[in-house]
């Protein structure tokens, strides 16, 4: 049985590395990585949902490890408990914060949290981004699917379809920021990777023909 800890570390670690991600980005960069300046009234409301939903599943996960009777009174069945299916949600649970580390380190000085008003960074399609376009999400939701897994009560399932309709909405105004800066090189590539994953053969003609 993988430790109880488990959720909670995982989770903490994704907060802890993205925050001092955009530090260095910021200290180095010179430029704000973090800001939902842009569509002020509908990025405002994200940014404070997306806070209380990690909160939501931090606390939910410390829960889980420091109050398990709490946690079977917020309706956790007992077949939850059962050893294998924890493995399968403690090894998805480091996956998934291996795709955000990895993906962040990829995506270098570009990585920005929100649209803030500077916009975008350098359009990255290397590495994990040559096969999903939001790999940090996927990798954000596929913890918050561990979690329910771990933990599988109401509470757990409307952060995970919270975070889910939240990434709808942000991903979109990423997008559209994305369009309105790179132009035809992000409809190119967003012609060739898909939004969640996958890869697309849908070349044009320029490009098959370009060196």
């Amino acid at each position: 049985m993988p430790p109880s800890w488990t959720p909670f570390a995982v989770l903490s670690l994704i907060i802890v590395l993205s925050a001092l991600r955009l530090w260095l980005i910021t200290r180095q960069s010179g430029v704000s990585a973090y800001g939902f300046g842009r569509h002020a009234a509908i990025q405002g409301v994200a940014e404070r949902l997306w806070r209380l939903a990690v909160l939501s599943a931090l606390a939910l996960s410390a829960v889980a490890w420091l109050s398990p009777d709490l946690e079977a009174a917020l309706g956790r069945p007992d077949w939850a408990l059962f050893a294998p299916l924890r493995w399968v949600s403690a090894i998805l649970l480091v996956a998934a914060l291996a795709i955000i580390a990895i993906a962040q380190i990829q995506m270098g000085a570009s990585w920005r949290v929100g649209v803030p008003k500077e916009g975008p960074g350098e359009l990255v399609s290397r590495g994990l981004f040559s096969w999903s376009r939001n790999p940090i999400f996927v990798g954000l939701l596929a913890a918050l699917a561990a979690l329910l897994l771990w933990s599988p009560t109401v509470l757990s399932g409307a952060v995970l379809a919270g975070a889910w309709t939240l990434t709808l909405v942000q991903v979109r105004v990423e997008e559209e920021a994305l369009r309105e800066t790179h132009g035809d090189r992000y409809e190119l590539y967003a012609a060739r990777v898909g939004r969640w994953f996958g890869r697309r053969e849908l070349w044009t003609r320029a490009e098959r023909i370009s060196p």
